[in-house]
């Protein structure tokens, strides 16, 4: 990912939260920057310090439900 991708996630990031209205919905916004990040060719996921928090996984079993094909 290059300097000026991140531009893009963080717009997505801010529109999400500044669109929510004052209830924020963690999980669409999760999603969102989950594809966000696969659009700049995000691959490392499970990297992540968040990956085994519930709600995290609830989203990247509905964007990528093959990974879980085992569970």
């Amino acid at each position: 990912m290059g300097w000026c991708s991140g531009t893009i996630i963080f717009d997505d990031v801010c529109s999400a939260l500044l669109d929510s209205k004052g209830k924020i919905d963690k999980k669409a916004i999760i999603k969102r920057v989950v594809k966000s990040l696969e659009e700049s060719d995000w691959d490392c996921h499970q990297d992540s310090e968040y990956w085994d928090d519930p709600l995290v996984q609830e989203v990247m079993r509905e964007i990528h439900p093959e990974w879980f094909d085992g569970d």
